[in-house]
């Protein structure tokens, strides 16, 4: 049985398929990367049925592409597909704010803005980390979970779940890549500026700028990473 920090992994078609997404969102599995029924029923300890199982999941979702009597692959980054779905991201956060200025009073904001704060202090904790696999992931997902709860707006967001793991993927590889922890920090503090100063046009503008993260790297991570990407 495939075994992880000495810890038997779970073996049921649902788990393995949580498992090997979450390896896959983590480019523990590389994109571009080679599998194969075999290959993953030998790691599990699952039959081959099993193991296809899960990977027509994967497939429905894009993280995987199947070729017949090509192979099977995990499939590479699609910048283009990356930027529609950062632009989604955005209308929806810039929506929440909206929200937030126009339906809680000014008092109920500066509550909210403390608590913003709150967990800004937690997260200056996690500058020297080098990823997104420490501690920041959590903070940075309770930062904009305050947001979207104060306006009641968290199912809109779960209603995304499934598109927005390649979104995760994405944010996985591109803080790594330049060691953005730092700078996530700052800009989630610019937006809290805004926010604590009443002016929601450039509170909405912080939050564009901030979840806008392909332009600044697209060219290096390509040339670099070069079997990562397709569209670009």
């Amino acid at each position: 049985m495939y075994k992880s920090g000495g810890e038997n992994l779970p073996v049921t078609a649902e788990q393995i398929f949580r498992h090997m997404l979450k390896r896959i969102i983590k480019l523990k599995l590389e994109p571009g990367q080679m599998i194969s029924e075999n290959q993953i029923a030998g790691e599990y300890g699952v039959s081959r049925s099993v193991i296809r199982t899960v990977f027509t999941r994967l497939q429905q979702l894009g993280f995987i592409d199947i070729y017949p009597q090509r192979g099977t692959y995990v499939s590479k980054i699609d910048l283009a597909f990356i930027r529609d779905l950062l632009l989604l991201r955005t209308a929806v956060e810039k929506e929440i704010l909206y929200e937030m200025f126009t339906f809680l009073d000014r008092d109920v904001r500066q509550e909210l803005v403390k608590r913003l704060e709150e967990n800004l202090s937690l997260q200056d904790q996690c500058r020297v980390e080098p990823d997104y696999f420490g501690k920041f992931p959590k903070l940075d997902s309770e930062f904009h979970k305050i947001m979207i709860d104060s306006v009641n707006r968290y199912s809109l967001v779960q209603m995304l779940d499934d598109i927005m793991y390649h979104l995760s993927r994405w944010r996985n590889f591109d803080v790594a890549f330049d060691h953005r922890i730092g700078q996530l920090i700052d800009e989630h503090r610019a937006i809290v500026k805004a926010v604590k100063a009443d002016d929601l046009a450039l509170a909405q503008e912080c939050m564009a700028a901030h979840l806008e993260t392909i332009t600044g790297i697209a060219d290096r991570a390509v040339a670099r990473y070069p079997n990562y990407f397709i569209n670009y």
